[in-house]
């Protein structure tokens, strides 16, 4: 009888929660006109069911079309935020703001800001084409000072940093903890000033901390989650690093032969995975290898 354990820490995130919470009640109030801009959260499941429920989605401002004499319409922001200026022509074009960027979100756009301001060099570590990225560079797009994005310590060279250099650090709030602080090391040693803050947030900390912790009790991971989510990915990746690991988006996924010889499986999701995904991959690799 195989035996399934889940990550002490998995499944949705406080951010995605709330901003799941919020496209419901703007659904439920009736209201015409609601859009979202962008990808809600990265988890196609969840954006289908949201969708059903008549939420319409653009990509950009310019998709939002010209409201009718009199009525009124709503822009929901996802849980990534946007930046300043988006936020505006959003207002220009006669719309109200519901804004969902999770409030973990808006502390590395607010230090990204102070950091420039104050005169240091900004490095983001992240995704550049990350829609908290971009949130965050549109923060300090209008100032004037070097900002750069990289993905982590091996592409230092490409900073062509100075012993002159103040350096000041974010990171995208999904990223590994280890990578980040390596990175300011490393930079420590080429420059005269680094000020760094801590912007990975906690829900980051717990999954990935539990998923290393079960990787190394198992015989293989089943990662649950979107292919394009961040936080999933670094859920894989670590999993990797001690043991056999599966990323599926759902339990249509699963695969019987993955289990054959195995006695323990661990199960872990990433922040935009619903309670009923880990329900279902659990009930379907049981049904896989026969334990009803």
């Amino acid at each position: 009888m195989v035996e399934i354990i889940r990550a002490t820490s998995a499944g949705f995130c406080f951010g995605v929660e709330r901003i799941l919470r919020m496209a419901e009640e703007l659904l439920e109030s009736k209201k015409n006109h609601i859009y979202c801009l962008g990808e809600l959260i990265h988890n196609p499941q969840e954006v289908r069911r949201i969708k059903a429920m008549g939420m319409k989605f653009i990509q950009s401002t310019s998709e939002l079309p010209k409201l009718p004499d009199g009525e009124s319409g709503i822009v929901l922001i996802r849980a990534h935020g946007v930046s300043p200026h988006v936020k505006q022509e959003v207002k220009a074009r006669g719309y109200e703001i519901s804004d969902g960027t999770c409030p973990l979100v808006t502390i590395p756009q607010n230090f990204a800001r102070k950091i420039v301001e104050d005169g240091y060099r900004l490095v983001i570590m992240g995704h550049e084409e990350h829609p908290e990225i971009q949130g965050i560079l549109g923060f300090v797009r209008d100032l004037q000072g070097q900002v750069d994005v990289i993905a982590g310590p091996d592409e230092i060279e490409t900073l062509n940093l100075k012993a002159s250099d103040r350096v000041g650090f974010i990171s995208q709030t999904t990223h590994p903890h280890e990578t980040y602080a390596k990175l300011i090391g490393d930079v420590l040693e080429q420059v005269l000033e680094v000020r760094a803050y801590n912007t990975i947030c906690q829900a980051t900390f717990d999954r990935q901390d539990a998923i290393r912790e079960l990787a190394q009790a198992v015989d293989l991971v089943v990662v649950i989650g979107g292919r394009q989510s961040s936080n999933t990915n670094r859920l894989v990746e670590i999993a990797a690093e001690y043991t056999r690991c599966y990323h599926v988006e759902d339990s249509s996924e699963l695969k019987s032969d993955w289990f054959e010889s195995v006695n323990r499986v661990g199960i872990s999701a990433g922040a935009s995975t619903p309670e009923c995904a880990i329900q279902q991959v659990s009930e379907k690799i049981r049904t896989l290898v026969g334990d009803q």
